[in-house]
């Protein structure tokens, strides 16, 4: 790989990487922050009922205000979130891999906020960060970057190596395997891959990694870096542009999911916001054909009653009775 291509891969490639998955996350959040709200499911207990659980198990339950945990919320939310509890009730054998798949992205999240934390501070200190430094802050900044970047990656190799062989040797999940998962799987397994391989015999401090996010801030990126590393960031680029438009964007929906459909008992109250929007829902027009309801007709139309359909109950009921 000459000098030029590698250039282009650490320079243009991957600020057009960057700007893709700023861009595309930004509006599939506000698509979802947009969109009609859900169908609750109100899935009692309800985190931020905190420990006194439903209001409504309370006599006269309206003539107080309704408690609101947010503590209790995020707590539940973390438990699912960061430990994947319902996987490890349902289902060990995928957690033992899917748990440390995801241990390992969280902590290359640290790990890349560490680089641009690192990086801040050479560039604005002028002070080396390196095992060898003389400084306590900057050996501490580097063994905890060390540590991040080297349990993210084994971590997340481990565990995309061992989803991958679940995946391909499990007859409960082959069935449920679409193409597109295999493919996410690939994908994860050679950026980790590359990416440790590139730690361990290129860059075991992550010094040079942590040059070059300074030359990406100075907006100078520097394509000297060595093959393996440059084959990581074309790796990196190439997931960055395709998460956003991928399924694995999920992590975006996570709170909507919890905060908005299992855990949203909001009382509908006369004049409220939550009223007012249900009434606009109900003029929502159907774009879907049955024999139930009326095609293009409002979601408060279906509710009221229909005479043919009505009719053929009558006619149905009257066939069932002769027969008996």
């Amino acid at each position: 790989m000459d000098d030029a291509l590698r250039w282009v891969i650490a320079g243009p490639f991957m600020y057009m990487a960057i700007l893709v998955f700023v861009i595309r996350t930004l509006y599939k959040v506000l698509t979802i922050v947009r969109l009609p709200r859900h169908l609750r499911w109100d899935l009692y207990p309800i985190a931020h009922d905190g420990p006194d659980g439903s209001p409504y198990q309370k006599a006269e339950f309206w003539s107080f205000t309704r408690p609101y945990s947010r503590v209790h919320e995020v707590a539940k939310m973390t438990q699912e979130i960061l430990l994947l509890k319902r996987t490890f009730m349902h289902n060990r054998r995928v957690w033992a891999f899917s748990f440390p798949m995801h241990s390992g992205f969280y902590l290359i999240g640290g790990w890349l906020a560490l680089l641009l934390l690192g990086a801040g501070a050479e560039l604005t200190t002028g002070i080396k960060i390196s095992p060898a430094s003389t400084l306590f802050w900057a050996k501490v900044v580097n063994a905890v970057t060390v540590a991040a970047g080297a349990g993210g990656l084994g971590l997340g190799l481990y565990g995309t190596a061992g989803l991958l062989w679940l995946r391909l040797t499990d007859e409960n999940l082959k069935d449920f395997t679409a193409p597109v998962t295999l493919v996410n799987l690939y994908l994860l397994l050679a950026l980790f891959g590359v990416g440790f391989a590139a730690f361990v015999s290129s860059d075991p401090s992550f010094g040079l990694a942590r040059g070059y996010v300074g030359s990406l801030l100075l907006l100078r990126p520097s394509g000297g870096l060595p093959l393996l590393m440059v084959t990581e960031l074309l790796l990196f680029g190439v997931f960055l542009i395709y998460l956003p438009f991928s399924r694995m964007l999920h992590f975006t929906a996570k709170y909507f999911f919890y905060h908005a459909v299992m855990w949203d008992d909001e009382p509908v109250k006369t004049g409220s916001d939550l009223e007012k929007a249900i009434g606009r829902y109900l003029n929502y027009r159907l774009e879907w054909p049955a024999d139930h309801i009326t095609p293009g007709g409002a979601w408060f139309e279906q509710a009221a009653a229909n005479p043919a359909q009505s009719e053929r109950e009558v006619k149905q009921g009257d066939e069932t009775k002769g027969q008996t």
